[in-house]
């Protein structure tokens, strides 16, 4: 799909899809290809038709096929746009303080997350090296399994409210604007590292469209 047409199927979604009566439940929709959850409460597989939603309840498992995309709206306006062959389980929702909590099990996808709230991060999105949370942000996170978690920041809220990244062993990073932040196993060790945004890394996560902001510097070696 070219890039004009997927932002603006993104922006339909930002928009509601005409789902302001589902304002304030988690809502699936297939923006393209084959979308699909699998129910948590029933272990039942459901598959959307093209431009259609649904609801998702607690720990409900969202699902992208090839040349898919689909996209998750939250009751406080944030957004999860999934990417082909993506997997992603949403555990819960808090309508108080706008947090949730996600599981990325594979794939890409784009988050922007609209309210943030206090001093602790509102959304986290667990992956297989680590929690990775986030305030007032867009950027992109890819799962897989051979290349490990890559982690890209687009745009703050407040610079002084930067992604902040717990590895399974315990190492933290913080990522701001323009940052990007790899984690792999090397050696039988996992590694982290901060680096400037980069096109090639932008180039990465295509199928979502161009991001927000400024374009990166030219490219560096990783």
């Amino acid at each position: 799909m070219r890039a004009s047409t997927t932002i603006s199927l993104v922006a339909a979604i930002a928009a509601g899809l005409g789902l302001r009566a589902l304002a304030a439940e988690k809502v699936l929709s297939n923006l393209h290809g084959d979308v699909s959850y699998l129910a948590n409460a029933t272990g039942e597989a459901h598959v959307l038709a093209p431009a259609a939603s649904t609801t998702l309840s607690d720990d409900d498992v969202a699902k992208t096929g090839d040349r898919s995309m689909g996209a998750i709206v939250l009751p406080d306006s944030s957004r999860v746009i999934l990417a082909s062959d993506t997997t992603i389980k949403v555990d819960a929702f808090n309508q108080v303080d706008a947090s949730a909590h996600f599981v990325v099990a594979q794939g890409k996808l784009r988050f922007t997350i609209e309210h943030p709230q206090g001093a602790r991060a509102n959304y986290t999105f667990t992956t297989p090296t680590g929690n990775i949370s986030v305030r007032g942000t867009v950027g992109d996170i890819s799962v897989d399994a051979l290349d490990g978690v890559r982690v890209n920041v687009y745009q703050l809220s407040q610079p002084d409210l930067p992604v902040a990244v717990t590895m399974i062993d315990g190492q933290t990073f913080t990522v701001a604007a323009g940052q990007k932040l790899w984690m792999r196993w090397q050696s039988g060790a996992l590694v982290g590292k901060v680096q400037p945004l980069t096109q090639g890394e932008i180039d990465r996560f295509s199928e979502l469209g161009p991001p927000p902001g400024p374009p990166p510097p030219s490219d560096s070696p990783y």
